[in-house]
């Protein structure tokens, strides 16, 4: 998931800086064009993306941000394609915008996707992988800039985008999970959404236009005074409507408000500095746009590895303790620059060691801050909204940086250039000075101890697994996120959560197995942390507990024996409070809470019948019993049947978490396993709520048959199955329902199973 969403972004900031090498070519192309008019190249892109850039997260949210990535790299790719064709700067320009369109779609939702895939205690190291990807990025875009150009022309430098982006879509559609922001799904303030894309592409443009059409003129003035305008009205929308754009809860966690303005003078300054980079290679060292591109790689290289460690770091003890330093080494390696590098070339012992003091700075900062915004946000709120903050906040340091530094280089001579353009290292120097000392009133984002343990106890699908018939315990396991929210333990001290996260044991459990059944000894209460149990009494089924559910308190209250037995309909995972541990830690607020919470219980509970009751079947598993069956063109049939009445989804390969997530965001989902790979053919019978099992052909093999396959809907393809073949299959599986698929013809072999299934 990390590798395709970080994909995704490395597109579109790769494209960024591929376009400013090859500008001067198409200077050259359109040469009766103005170099204002060209210029709109560059800046309808940077405007476009930092207007959308929160829209487009909101919507993320609401409509799914795998979607949403999709659709953005999609739109991206043929923008891309327009542009290598384009025929007129006008129509350079307008595809520039689509461009941009599309980067504001994929890059929000790609973060965002990041940050809901990582639990808590891994947030801020996945974050920081992702913004490794966007450093490598940066780093590669000038030298392959200038290699495409060199090769061929600047259209290159667009149409790469086509292969890479096809690549972007498939491996989106197979491997990532779609996710949204919990919540009744209501349409965004849109007013709200367009005063503030006016906002930022009216302060970008009198940023950007501001030296040419003068700082005092009434159209630069004009811009800023409208932009203000603007952002007063969208604060009046948000205020007003019942769903703003931004969350106002979003603003009053410090480190994200506080990240986002650090991240506006981080973006700031490192603009200045790597435009002045580029100048001050090609003006007074004389070197060519492809060499000066390889050498400002070295540092992006650097940041990404030093990003990529240092995440752990900011997991573990916070962002501050990285933050500061890194700010101050960045801020260093300018002042490095200051005072070695000099008029005439020497690379090797002036350049670079600049260069690696920038990896280290960057890499240490700019990744760092966006994490530390995101750090405090809960779980499972608006990310893609809050990530396109961030990077909205980078864009425009982006814009200003330029701005500024357009202003303070002026129009050099040969003779001057040098001079000049030490301004820019003077400004950068300061801003990110201010950083490293704005990152001291971050505050606390360290998570706790007990989620920082997390990844130690991360499941993993084992090749095989037998049935368990009891749970198994790890004493010492770290506290779930969800334990520490729960009403009844929210009436506990600080000392007794401590207490409470001593205590507390993990208990993991197979689809099939019994936590406890009826009649044994009440010793413990427990805390589905992941998967789905059932509470039986016999054969007759409940309810259904999922995430957060708490179960066994009332055998701890009674002193009596369990009143049901309960069963893993899947793999599950537990937090296990013993008798002992529960009655030390038991006070007014937490009786309270529990009673509560037993009367909710009670309420929901329908008397039991004496017949079996049926269950949700959610998760369903398409599975192939040999080689030949066309299971993926019956899992693909059943979804377009199931797509115009449930919200269906299939998410390809995932692990218990990713099916967790895709199961609170659909109402069916959809596992395909192919006999290709035992081990994910074995996940998708034990996860399974109801199963399909798929042939290619009428004969009942041998062997290979799963337990699960009892009570199955069976999918006969290939030769027409006669009558005996058909008692055969009943006779051995007893199957709920059998389906006969003709030829290709699996859309209609499949239609009423589809129905069935809804």
């Amino acid at each position: 998931m990390l590798l395709v969403a970080s994909f995704g972004a490395f597109l579109a900031f790769l494209d960024s800086t591929i376009v400013n090498v090859a500008f001067p070519d198409i200077q050259h192309t359109f040469p009766h064009s103005s170099l204002s008019s060209l210029s709109w190249v560059l800046n309808a892109y940077n405007i476009v993306l930092a207007s959308f850039l929160v829209a487009a997260g909101r919507f993320a949210d609401l409509i799914g941000r795998k979607r949403m990535f999709v659709w953005g790299v999609a739109v991206f790719t043929v923008a891309s394609v327009l542009c290598a064709v384009a025929g007129t700067v006008g129509q350079l320009v307008a595809f520039r915008v689509v461009q941009g369109v599309g980067a504001a779609m994929l890059i929000p939702a790609s973060l965002a996707l990041v940050v809901e895939g990582f639990e808590l205690s891994r947030r801020a190291h996945g974050v920081s992988l992702w913004g490794a990807a966007a450093a490598i990025a940066s780093g590669l875009g000038p030298p392959i800039g200038g290699a495409l150009v060199a090769a061929s022309s600047w259209r290159l430098a667009f149409l790469v985008n086509l292969p890479l982006g096809i690549v972007a879509i498939v491996l989106a559609k197979r491997q990532l999970v779609e996710s949204r922001s919990p919540g009744r799904k209501r349409l965004p303030d849109l007013r709200g959404a367009l005063l503030l894309a006016s906002a930022f592409g009216l302060v970008t443009t009198g940023a950007i236009k501001g030296p040419d059409w003068q700082w005092q003129d009434a159209r630069t003035i004009g811009c800023f005074v409208l932009s203000s305008l603007a952002l007063a009205g969208f604060v009046a929308s948000s205020r007003a409507h019942r769903v703003p754009l931004i969350d106002p809860a979003l603003l009053k966690v410090r480190s994200f408000a506080l990240g986002n303005a650090l991240t506006v003078v981080a973006g700031t300054g490192f603009y200045a500095y790597l435009l002045t980079h580029i100048l001050f290679l090609n003006y007074v060292w004389g070197y060519s746009l492809f060499k000066a591109g390889l050498a400002v790689a070295p540092a992006a290289f650097v940041a990404a590895v030093v990003a990529s460690v240092l995440g752990k770091v900011a997991d573990k003890h916070g962002h501050r303790l990285i933050l500061v330093p890194g700010a101050l080494v960045w801020a260093g390696s300018l002042l490095w620059y200051l005072e070695r590098v000099g008029p005439t070339p020497h690379f090797a012992s002036e350049w670079l060691p600049g260069q690696m003091l920038q990896g280290l700075g960057v890499g240490a900062t700019l990744p760092i801050l966006g994490s530390a915004a995101l750090a405090r946000l809960p779980k499972g709120g608006g990310y893609a909204t809050a990530s396109a903050v961030v990077s909205s906040a980078r864009q425009l340091g982006a814009v200003l940086g330029v701005a500024v530094l357009v202003i303070l280089v002026g129009t050099p001579t040969p003779q001057t250039a040098m001079a000049h353009l030490r301004h820019g290292w003077v400004f950068a120097a300061c801003c990110l000075a201010a950083v490293s000392i704005g990152a001291l009133f971050l505050g606390r984002t360290a998570q706790d101890a007990t989620h920082s343990l997390q990844d130690e106890q991360r499941i993993t699908i084992p090749q095989q697994r037998a049935p368990l018939e009891a749970p198994r315990s790890v004493a010492e396991a770290p506290l779930p996120d969800s334990i520490r929210d729960l009403p009844m333990f929210r009436g506990l001290s600080a000392k007794g959560l401590a207490a409470l996260e001593r205590a507390a044991e993990d208990v993991e459990l197979n689809a099939g197995a019994y936590l406890f059944k009826q009649g044994d000894p009440s010793d413990a209460l427990y805390v589905v942390r992941t998967g789905r149990l059932q509470v039986l009494q016999g054969d007759v089924v409940l309810t259904e507990l999922a995430r957060g559910a708490v179960l066994g308190e009332l055998g701890l209250l009674t002193d009596e024996v369990r009143s049901a037995s309960v069963r893993a309909v899947r793999d599950s995972r537990l937090v296990r409070l013993s008798r002992e541990d529960f009655t030390a830690l038991a006070n007014v607020q937490v009786m309270t809470a529990l009673a509560k919470g037993l009367a909710t219980r009670l309420q929901e509970i329908a008397p039991p019948s004496t017949s079996r009751t049926g269950t949700r079947d959610a998760v369903i598993a398409v599975v192939a019993l040999d080689k030949g069956a066309p299971v993926k063109e019956v899992s693909a049939a059943l979804v377009r049947h199931m797509a115009p009445h449930v919200r269906v989804l299939d998410p390809g390969r995932v692990d218990r978490e990713g099916l967790e997530r895709a199961e609170r965001d659909a109402d069916k989902v959809v596992l395909t396993a192919t006999t290709g790979t035992k081990a994910w053919w074995d996940f998708c019978l034990r996860v399974a709520d109801r199963v399909v099992l798929v042939t290619s052909g009428p004969d009942v093999p041998q062997r290979g048959l799963p337990a699960r396959g009892t009570n199955c809907d069976l999918v006969l393809t290939g030769a027409p199955a006669t009558r005996e073949q058909r008692r055969e299959w009943e006779a051995v599986l007893t199957p709920k329902s059998v389906h006969v698929v003709s030829g290709n013809h699996h859309s209609a072999g499949t239609r009423a199973l589809g129905a069935r299934l809804c």
